[in-house]
């Protein structure tokens, strides 16, 4: 992997670093770079092969330090194994990914396998034709003959690449395969009650579309659901535990799971630890808690980290980190920043709340780091 690093795009004074490299080697070529007619930051500039998507991802302080450097050589290991059509998935993957450090970077070129490309879609009008043309295939988007030359096109493909998160890139269109992935385990029900009436009982996996819920009421011979009654509740998570099973609504039910099965395998976790932390006493508080999973995140389990993490968003890079590097208690530093961020530790991980942190244990009752 070379990268090209000069005080702007248009300077004539360049550094060609190759990577795997050593941090002092790094560090002088930049320095050169930097000196040279009067110092300047230095910048990435692009690169060879695949590295020429790095430009704009990497920040100048990876170059100074021994992490830095470190995480750099590791890459340089899974660009140069790319190959160009990889090359093309990985510009567009970072994109994707909103990559902002070299750990975004690293983590997107170690998974190209959740990213995929379509190199004939460029534009939202390709996508939407697209869409439309494999309809008959899909299931999805399916228009009469005479009504397409009257659709907007470029309408319906903005539309549903938002929706999918894809971007467009000079090579093609990039996408997660997680999407396709999550539509094709649809099938796997989140929850599943047995309702039963005198006319006999069914079981209803959910969530359950409106066909599936008529059909019940037709056998059960009930007007409502709401008359049946829930005999058994199933949940095939490892949190299932955690929910209160003991007044069910359907509704609560169908509209918790439809909330558990948008989301990612990630959002699942977090979904446990708060389940845990907050104990809702009903599928509808649940539900609740559901509904806003974005305000809920899992945290790393080093309290050295955190510390040090707090301090990068405060503004230290990591040349800083490494001087304060045996100077400064982190893990202390860790300790508190949890404990004024709410932390929380659970068995499936440290979980906060981002918009109002958790009180403190003596207030909250409640297991606090």
């Amino acid at each position: 992997m070379v990268l090209h690093a000069a005080k702007s795009p248009f300077s004539n004074d360049v550094a060609h670093i190759s990577f795997p490299a050593e941090t002092d080697q790094v560090r002088n070529e930049v320095l050169a770079v930097e000196d040279f007619g009067g110092w300047a930051p230095a910048q990435i500039i692009g690169g060879e092969g695949a590295a020429q998507a790095l430009a704009g991802h990497l920040e100048r302080d990876a170059l100074f330090s021994e992490e830095g450097v470190r995480k750099l050589n590791q890459l340089a290991g899974l660009v140069d194994a790319m190959d160009l059509e990889a090359q093309k998935v990985f510009a567009g993957a970072l994109m994707v990914a909103h990559a902002k450090c070299l750990d975004d970077v690293l983590r997107v070129a170690g998974s190209l396998d959740s990213y995929e490309l379509f190199p004939g879609i460029k534009t939202d009008e390709d996508l939407g034709r697209f869409l439309v043309d494999t309809a008959p295939i899909t299931g999805k988007f399916i228009f009469a003959e005479e009504a397409k030359p009257y659709l907007d096109y470029a309408k319906i493909g903005a539309e549903q690449r938002k929706l999918l998160g894809g971007v467009h890139t000079e090579q093609g269109y990039v996408k997660r395969r997680e999407v396709v992935q999550t539509q094709k385990e649809e099938k796997r029900p989140a929850f599943a009650l047995t309702l039963a009436s005198p006319a006999g009982a069914v079981r209803l996996d959910l969530p359950a579309p409106e066909d599936e819920l008529e059909q019940a009421k037709a056998a059960l011979r009930l007007d409502d659901l709401s008359g049946a009654v829930i005999r058994e509740v199933e949940i095939g998570y490892p949190w299932g535990h955690l929910l209160s099973t003991d007044s069910v609504s359907l509704e609560d039910a169908n509209t918790l799971a439809q909330c558990v099965r948008a989301m990612t395998s990630q959002d699942l976790k977090v979904f446990g630890a708060v389940l845990e932390v907050e104990g809702p006493s009903s599928f509808h508080e649940a539900g609740t808690i559901a509904m806003d999973i974005d305000d809920y995140e899992l945290v790393t389990d080093s309290e050295r980290e955190y510390g040090m993490e707090a301090l990068r968003y405060a503004g230290a890079g990591d040349e800083l980190l490494d001087i304060l590097d045996g100077f400064t208690d982190f893990d202390a530093l860790g300790r508190c920043e949890m404990e004024t961020d709410g932390v929380r530790e659970t068995s499936f991980g440290r979980v906060r709340r981002l918009s109002t942190p958790w009180p403190q244990q003596a207030e909250q009752g409640q297991t606090m780091y």
